[in-house]
């Protein structure tokens, strides 16, 4: 015998027991089975065969009319199934929404009490403002122990430094040009808003400018400073636990769909129920 006689041939089809058991039924296609119920992108026709085939195996129909009723029973379980997946998805598309329409609904309450876009109300944007409140409160906390040679990160000078000139602007009953006095350290092309990452001396010295403009002793202007930053810090740490709290109470009413999504679920589930207890009712009585 040849080598190449002793060479398996495959002869095409599933070799494995579950591709057997879905092709079984191949052959058995009438009209309702083709073409076949599957949603692109959201269901497979692998999945829908093997749905098929689970469903004839149990049944094992005899006659036309029995693979009819009994492929009947495999659509309409298969589009139930879709039923409970939309349910799902309704949930789940809803419970996404939660943090912008929390957004909207405060933006909303802000317009209506006058405070325009002056408040955050965007639940990412609540948390970022106590974020940096809380890094603020930390950096006044760890100035005054600082070596005048250290280089402290940009968004910890620029809270200093930005708390210190508030400050100072009160004191001044609300009028203060920086480029007007001129901050150590700091140049022309640079905002007090965005100030980079500075000495601790410079700060120090900035600090020294503006309460001289102020008239206040540096030491009393960075405890103010230090004491409006722990307020503010307090207050948004208070707005983030209320909007989380609001956030939670919102996902928890959303557990369940909309009402209008509700009543369309439960009319096109019974529809579909009705039919499918029909067909099961008919299969059994042709079956005995």
């Amino acid at each position: 015998m040849s080598d190449a006689a002793k060479v398996p041939v495959s002869r095409g089809g599933p070799q494995t027991p579950e591709g057997k058991e879905v092709a079984r039924w191949n052959a058995t296609r009438h009209g309702i089975s083709s073409p076949a119920p599957v949603v692109p992108g959201l269901e497979t026709e692998g999945d829908w065969q093997e749905h098929r085939a689970a469903i004839l195996e149990y049944y094992s129909p005899e006659g036309a009319l029995q693979f009819e009723l009994a492929e009947r029973v495999a659509l309409l379980t298969w589009r139930l199934r879709r039923v409970t997946r939309y349910e799902t998805q309704s949930v789940a598309v809803s419970q996404e929404k939660v943090e912008d329409d929390f957004h909207r609904f405060e933006g909303l309450m802000a317009s209506v009490r006058g405070e325009g876009l002056a408040a955050a109300t965007h639940p990412e944007d609540i948390r970022a403002e106590a974020a940096d409140a809380k890094r603020a409160e930390r950096a006044f906390k760890r100035f005054p122990s600082e070596k005048p040679g250290k280089v402290l990160k940009a968004q910890d000078a620029g809270a200093i430094v930005f708390g210190v000139y508030v400050a100072a602007k009160k004191a001044l009953g609300g009028v203060l040009e920086v480029e007007e006095i001129g901050l150590p350290g700091v140049t022309e092309d640079v905002d007090i808003y965005e100030l980079p990452a500075m000495k601790v001396g410079d700060v120090r010295g900035c600090i020294g400018v503006l309460a001289a403009a102020a008239s206040v002793e540096p030491g009393e202007l960075l405890e103010i400073a230090a004491y409006e930053a722990g307020y503010e810090a307090r207050k948004a740490a208070h707005n983030k636990e209320a909007m989380e709290r609001n956030l939670s109470h919102m996902q928890r009413e959303r557990i369940l769909p909309d009402a209008d999504t509700l009543q369309k679920i439960a009319r096109y589930e019974a529809h579909l129920s009705r039919q499918l207890y029909q067909a099961m009712h008919a299969l059994e009585i042709l079956r005995t």
